[in-house]
C-alpha cells in the first residue's frame, strides 16, 4: 500500500512535465519601481544627496524577457531589466543605472497564478554625480555575476484572459568588484504579450 501510494504521488507531481504547453513561446514587457542599496563610493555620493532637506529622487526601471515553456507549469526565459534611480538637488545630482541581463526559470506550482523565477544575472551600474565632495564624476561599476529571486502573482492565469497584468517583486543581487556589492529591490507590473 505503501509502494502504491508512494508511486500514485511520483506521477502526480511528474504529470505536468508531460503535458503539452499551451503556448510555448511569448514575451513578457513591464514597469517597475524599487531600491537600490548601493556598495562602495555610490553610498557617498547618494547620502551627500540626501542628507540635503529639499532632494528629489525618481526610481524607475523596466524589464523584458522571452520565454520558451516546455508545459504551462514552467517558463525557461532570457531577458532583461533595468532600474534607473534619480537625485538631484539644485546644482547637485546623483543619477545611477543599473542593468542586467538575465537567463532562468519561473514555476508556477500551483493552479491560479502564483509564481516564484529564480535567474542568473549579468550586469553593470553606470554613475553619473555631482556633489559638494566629489565634483563631476563619470563613472561604471564592473560587470558582475549575480542572481535574482523573485515572486509574482499573474492574474492572467487566474482569470484565463490575454492582456492582464502580473504583479511581482524580486532581489537581484550584482558583485561590482573589490568586494562591493549592490542589492537592488524591485516591484513590477508586467504583461505577457
Amino acid at each position: 500500500m505503501k509502494k502504491t501510494c508512494i508511486i500514485a504521488a511520483v506521477f502526480m507531481v511528474l504529470s505536468p512535465l508531460f503535458a503539452e504547453s499551451s503556448k510555448p513561446f511569448g514575451f513578457d514587457i513591464g514597469l517597475a519601481s524599487g531600491g537600490p542599496v548601493y556598495g562602495g563610493s555610490t553610498n557617498d555620493s547618494v547620502s551627500s544627496i540626501t542628507d540635503m532637506s529639499g532632494f528629489k529622487r525618481i526610481i524607475t526601471g523596466c524589464n523584458g524577457d522571452f520565454f520558451y515553456s516546455p508545459v504551462d507549469q514552467i517558463h525557461l526565459f532570457t531577458g532583461a531589466d533595468t532600474l534607473a534611480d534619480f537625485l538631484w538637488n539644485d546644482n547637485w545630482y546623483s543619477y545611477h543605472i543599473d542593468y542586467a541581463f538575465l537567463f532562468g526559470a519561473k514555476v508556477y506550482p500551483f493552479p491560479g497564478g502564483f509564481a516564484a523565477s529564480a535567474a542568473y544575472a549579468l550586469g553593470c551600474r553606470n554613475d553619473y554625480y555631482n556633489t559638494a565632495g566629489t565634483g563631476s564624476v563619470t563613472s561604471h561599476a564592473e560587470w558582475g555575476n549575480g542572481f535574482r529571486f523573485g515572486v509574482e502573482f499573474d492574474f492572467s492565469k487566474m482569470l484565463n484572459q490575454k492582456y492582464v497584468p502580473a504583479l511581482g517583486f524580486y532581489y537581484r543581487f550584482m558583485p561590482r568588484g573589490n568586494d562591493m556589492y549592490d542589492n537592488v529591490f524591485a516591484a513590477y507590473v508586467s504583461v505577457e504579450l
